[in-house]
């Protein structure tokens, strides 16, 4: 029998472990991140290409093509963990989404770009809910939230390294460098993620592979003794489902608050560019909106963590999206770019700050061994409203006032905060708040 490490030596090792993890999957966050946002980079530059066929409206499309495939890739992915692990998950996520962005540079029209757009989506859709599970699970329960909000502001930091690559690239090489130059950091990347991410212990343990997990804990240094992990997780047979019963009518709201906060924000990350341009703005000026909602988020999700962690989840969310409407309404009025760009960074907080906690809420609402299930349940079906933002929002800069689709972000996400209001308490959230 392998003898327990002592508590100090298991507290030291579980925090390094914690740290790694975050990291790693802070770092392939990051990278799904720029090829998200490095479109909306883009987009200006495609709206002035009427040769090749961009307009408006298919541009719309062709961004909504990326987020189809993340719905897909969102959707499968908590089967897909489930069944092969987390770990698996998140290394051929990356593999996939970082050479269909690649390919994307290589596109002739908005039919080709489409399609690899969507390939592309279906790593970025599966990413988040491997990496969520990974993050949550290692975490000490004491910094769950912030490791978690740390691991997913590698979104705007993405967001900033396409909006900087844009303003850096575009106007001396071209539009299609933005791209080419996404597969560069996974290649370097992939052997150290191979090397060093640890797979879920709770997927081992419960897939019936508990030697492999006490292999790992030994070489982890955690502690060895599987059976008691897996007690402490487990719970009621009913709640390894997602829509049994305490949880089936929370599973469906978070995915009605998922889709209007997810369209909110990446048709934010999306459009902005391209409303800026229509609004007189030069291309310099509107990657700067762009690089400024990101860098509100960067800054705005720490806060909101650390509101969370003393407040509670729900009414931080609510504020956070009251916050995020009134930023929004303040786009529509004409005014200098200063005062704009200090709403443009209050949005960046509300809008990826906000949805950094749904997704928290999500899994602090559903034992571990279903959090991965739930997270791409609500993910998936969420990402239903990344579809629908971009083809909206390419209707009306096609056929109204650019600026009337900040008005129609608002509303969506006034709706998300009054759905988040009324989500009730799990018996999963239940136990935790005791």
């Amino acid at each position: 029998m392998t003898r327990a490490a002592p508590r100090e030596s298991r507290a030291a090792a579980a925090s390094r472990v914690s740290i790694l993890v975050t990291a790693i999957c802070w770092g392939l966050v990051v990278l799904e991140g720029y090829d998200l946002i490095s479109f909306g980079s883009v987009l200006p530059e495609l709206l002035k290409d009427e040769a090749a066929g961009y307009t408006p409206g298919n541009v719309g499309l062709v961004a909504a093509a990326a987020f189809v495939g993340a719905t897909v890739g969102a959707l499968s992915s908590g089967w897909l963990s489930d069944r092969y692990g987390r770990r698996p998950v998140a290394i051929g996520s990356l593999v996939v989404f970082s050479i269909f962005t690649m390919l994307c540079g290589f596109s002739e029209g908005p039919s080709q770009l489409g399609v690899l757009r969507f390939l592309a989506g279906i790593g970025i859709g599966a990413i988040v809910p491997s990496t969520s599970a990974l993050t949550l699970e290692y975490a000490s329960a004491r910094h769950r939230t912030l490791s978690y909000t740390l691991m997913l502001s590698g979104v705007p930091v993405g967001g900033v390294l396409a909006a900087l690559s844009g303003m850096i690239l575009i106007p001396s090489h071209g539009w299609r460098w933005v791209f080419w130059i996404a597969l560069a950091p996974a290649v370097v990347v992939l052997p150290f993620i191979v090397a060093k991410l640890p797979e879920s212990l709770t997927f081992l343990e419960r897939s019936g592979r508990t030697e492999r997990a006490a292999e790992l804990r030994a070489r982890l240094g955690l502690d060895t003794d599987g059976e008691a992990h897996a007690a402490a997780h487990a719970g009621p047979r009913d709640e390894q489902r997602i829509f049994g019963a305490g949880y089936r009518l929370a599973s469906i709201m978070f995915a009605v608050a998922t889709f209007f906060g997810l369209l909110t924000w990446f048709g934010l990350g999306t459009w902005i560019p391209g409303i800026m341009r229509k609004m007189d703005y030069d291309l310099g000026s509107a990657l700067t909106f762009l690089l400024v909602l990101n860098v509100g988020a960067i800054a705005g999700s720490i806060v909101i963590a650390v509101a969370t962690d003393r407040y509670g989840p729900r009414p931080v969310l609510v504020g956070t999206y009251s916050i995020l409407t009134v930023a929004l309404l303040v786009l529509l009025v004409k005014m200098p770019q200063p005062p704009l760009l200090a709403a443009m960074a209050l949005a960046g907080v509300g809008g990826h700050g906000g949805q950094i906690l749904i997704n928290r809420y999500v899994g602090r609402s559903y034992p571990a061994a279903s959090r991965a299930r739930a997270l791409g349940w609500s993910l998936g079906a969420g990402r239903l409203g990344t579809v629908v933002g971009p083809i909206a929002i390419g209707w009306i800069v096609g056929h109204l006032e650019a600026r009337i689709g900040f008005l129609f972000f608002a509303l969506c996400s006034a709706a998300c905060a009054m759905v988040l209001l009324a989500i009730p308490a799990t018996p999963a959230s239940v136990r935790e708040e005791e």
